[in-house]
């Protein structure tokens, strides 16, 4: 259906609004810089040219202008009485009328300028009069609705969204608003697939409004840490529900117009996503309703699955490589996970007094408030987009007839999403393990998906930032060790998990045979492998009553029954065990060690191997190297640093909880967190949350005796301090990190290395005046004392520092 045409032909213009031509691009209609208050750029142009002429037409002779100085006042005073004829007076040019057809678009255009009210200077946007004589327009003349501007090819609809959605913070201003945009949508439908001049649609108009309130944030967040406020606390000044009061049902008008309008995933919702604020709202909160829309009518999602194979022809010119690709060294899952945890971390937050205050309640309940939203947000996203299914053939491939049965199988999301952040899919796992032995409509178990997945795959799902093979492992192992039965359950049409795996390509350590095959021995004999196999040539086979085994040791490991660490936080968790393997003749760990050492490798590979083998612990240690190394040749700035850190630091974690009893590891680690703490807070990085801190803590405690972990722990706690300030000082406190710094301190009196770096760790903590430090005058007084007289070069500023601030 097209757009709707005049009522009446050859109807007499309307007049025109008195309001300036300003675009919310920050251009006037003719592509010239525009701001509130500013006139066309032809009308300036007209007018200064008549100024101009006007100016150098004077009546004054020039000769009398040269003698001035040496005429009397008499004479002055007499030539001035002598009788002269009028100048005259240049003609002001009329602005000139603006084309009828035009005039809705520059009325919304209008809507930054300011409004005097008897309290304050209001932009008329922000009003609900401005928006109804805008709807007003529209339907008294519908075509007004088509508009098209020569210059910057936006149209109404671009310019209604883009100030709604930067202005509006009134709710009865956003019902306005939004019946304004409905009533354009009701006189020219296509209006939602136009493209302006820089290619975007009227939906990223509602995306440039969020941009924008998210940098106001982002200032706000900076003054406050100027003026040395507690930029934790609440900001409850700021709602955010009046302004999703009109991006929700706006953005849902559009995309039921258009649904493919956008191409809504990889970097362009990474940025989306980025930009928006905690929802402590009640779920389902404004943000998390925001997305829900955007997943359920945009095809909103993590993955990035066949975008140029279902492009539209509103998608028509669109760089797929620039908007389907993830960040590199970043994806939005892994953003969201982060958020979560910082979120739920927020809500457990301890404060000075009594925490059954009213205030502390409320704050607690806010922030679980938007864990959940955000837990939803990626439930969304985990699920598959539109037009993709999850049959697996024998061949490990994915058909289907797009009818996305089973999109509300968590689990089964996760694993078919191609590259779920290991940390988040240890959680979904955990915290659904029922899911995990659930057959989908296709009589797949999540173990199917995750056994049939090929590389190439990955690299469709992802855009090109596929995991390394190593990931498949992880996930195997995963879903094992939740299900271990589940190896040996045939799919709907009769094929294992093993013969799955096998006939995509995945090697026998490295993607996770093994895993399989040792769950269920029994599945090797349906893959009907031939004796050039890669399988097996790499395995070694003897007779043994008939049954075959695998026969030489994995070189250089200790495949005795062990246990591994893998708890989320760091107070204990989970433990799991690793029955005794059988022997293989090629040693697959060793390629993994070797690749977390490649100079080339990136942090998402070095991430991935690390947990994929995270049983390993020289895979752990030369892993947190790699990390550290990455970090410091990143640069010096934080973002640059927090490119290693949102990936690293919770791999790093992981490898110190899972090896709590490797120095060697514990060392590496602790290096690597002091290089990547300038990060802490930067992209939902958080040492606190993510338990960096406590870690660090159980390190020095765990191997008081070994002085290089204790150094190392040393400054990686004055690294997270000096970032995180007054709170993360109350972290390390509350984990009984100035007991380890003692405990440092006495263990090592000889030590001047373990010396200074417990002095300065300490003159760090305690800088902060807001910090809520626990009472250790009496305990490090001799401690400090014994430095300071020791060394005194190295020593005795800060430890003088220390005991100033503590007694």
């Amino acid at each position: 259906m097209g757009c709707k045409q005049s009522k009446a032909a050859g109807a007499a213009p309307q007049a025109q609004p008195n309001h300036p031509g300003v675009a919310i691009s920050g251009k006037a209609s003719n592509g010239a810089p525009a701001g509130p208050g500013s006139e066309n750029a032809a009308t300036r142009s007209t007018t200064n040219a008549h100024v101009g002429k006007g100016a150098t037409s004077s009546k004054t002779p020039p000769l009398a202008k040269r003698n001035s100085s040496l005429t009397s006042k008499k004479s002055q005073r007499s030539d001035a009485s002598t009788p002269q004829p009028p100048p005259q007076q240049p003609k002001r040019p009329s602005t000139p009328q603006l084309p009828h057809e035009a005039s809705l678009y520059h009325y919304l255009l209008g809507g930054l300028t300011v409004d005097d009210t008897p309290t304050e200077q209001v932009a008329r946007a922000r009003t609900a009069p401005f928006w109804n004589e805008a709807r007003r327009l529209c339907q008294s003349d519908p075509s007004l609705a088509a508009y098209v501007d020569s210059h910057t090819r936006g149209t109404p609809l671009h310019v209604a969204c883009s100030l709604g959605s930067s202005q509006i913070d009134d709710v009865s201003v956003a019902d306005a608003a939004v019946a304004c945009v409905h009533a354009i949508l009701e006189a020219c439908p296509e209006a939602a697939s136009k493209r302006d001049g820089h290619n975007h649609v009227p939906l990223e108009g509602i995306f440039a409004g969020i941009f924008t309130a998210a940098k106001r944030r982002r200032a706000r967040e900076t003054k406050r840490t100027a003026d040395d406020e507690d930029v934790t606390e609440d900001d409850d000044d700021v709602d955010i529900s009046a302004p999703f009061r009109f991006r929700n049902p706006t953005a849902h008008l559009l995309l039921t117009r258009d649904p493919d309008s956008l191409l809504l995933r990889g970097k362009s919702l990474y940025k989306l996503v980025e930009s928006l604020p905690d929802d402590t709202h009640p779920p389902l909160g404004p943000t998390a309703l925001f997305l829900q829309i955007l997943v359920d009518l945009g095809g909103a999602t993590a993955a990035g699955a066949a975008a140029k194979g279902a492009a539209t022809p509103s998608l028509s010119g669109i760089n797929f490589d620039d908007f389907a690709a993830s960040p590199e060294e970043d994806d939005v899952l892994a953003l969201l996970y982060r958020r979560f945890v910082r979120q739920f971390d927020r809500s457990e937050r301890f404060f000075a007094g009594d925490n059954s205050r009213e205030e502390v309640v409320r704050h607690r309940e806010r922030w679980k408030h938007a864990a959940v939203n955000t837990f939803h947000v990626i439930e969304w996203l985990l699920r598959r987009p539109r037009g993709t299914s999850g049959n697996i053939g024998n061949d490990g491939s994915k058909s289907g007839d797009g009818d996305n049965d089973d999109n509300d199988l968590l689990v089964h999301n996760a694993v078919r999403v191609g590259a779920c952040p290991p940390d988040l899919l240890r959680y979904i796992v955990e915290t659904n393990l029922e899911s995990v032995a659930e057959k989908d409509s296709k009589g797949n178990l999540p173990l199917h998906y995750a056994a049939g997945a090929s590389d190439a795959d990955a690299l469709i799902v992802n855009s090109g930032n596929a995991p390394p093979e190593s990931y498949s492992k992880f996930l195997i192992d995963e879903l094992l060790y939740a299900y271990p039965d589940g190896a040996g359950v045939p799919n709907a049409d009769g094929v294992l998990p093993i013969v799955l795996a096998i006939e995509s390509g995945k090697k026998w350590i490295g993607g996770g045979v093994r895993s399989l095959y040792e769950a269920y021995p029994a599945g090797l004999e349906d893959a009907r492998l031939s004796d050039d196999h890669p399988i097996v040539s790499a395995m070694s086979f003897q007779s043994d009553g008939g049954d075959s085994v695998v026969t030489e040791m994995l070189g250089g490991q200790d495949d005795e029954e062990g246990t591994v660490h893998t708890a989320m936080d760091g107070g204990g968790g989970r433990r799991r065990k690793r029955t005794h393997r059988k022997k293989i003749n090629k040693d697959e760990s060793h390629d993994a060690i070797m690749f977390v050492q490649k100079p080339d490798s990136s942090v998402r590979d070095v991430v991935s191997t690390m947990w994929a083998n995270e049983e390993d612990a020289g895979v752990q240690m030369l892993g947190c190297a790699s990390l550290g190394r990455m970090a410091t040749e990143a640069g010096s700035s934080d973002k640059d640093i927090a490119s290693v850190a949102l990936l690293g630091v919770t791999a790093v974690v992981n490898a110190m909880k899972n090896h709590p009893n490797e120095p060697a590891v514990q060392e590496r680690a602790c290096a690597a967190l002091a290089v990547l703490a300038p990060a802490d807070g930067v992209r939902e990085v958080s040492f606190a949350a993510s338990g960096a801190i406590s870690s660090v803590v159980s390190a020095m405690q765990a191997h008081v005796s070994d002085a290089t972990v204790q150094i190392e722990a040393c400054r990686a706690l004055r690294g997270i301090a000096a970032k995180g300030g007054a709170e993360r000082a109350t972290m390390v406190a509350s984990v009984s990190g100035f007991t380890a710094l003692i405990n440092a301190m006495g263990a090592h009196p000889d030590d001047g290395d373990v010396q200074r770096e417990t002095c300065l760790a300490m003159e760090v903590l305690t800088s902060f005046p807001d910090a809520y430090l626990p009472n250790i005058a009496g305990q490090a007084e001799p401690f400090l004392q014994a430095a300071a007289e020791n060394f005194p070069d190295d020593c005795l500023k800060p430890a003088m520092a220390v005991r100033e601030k503590l007694l």
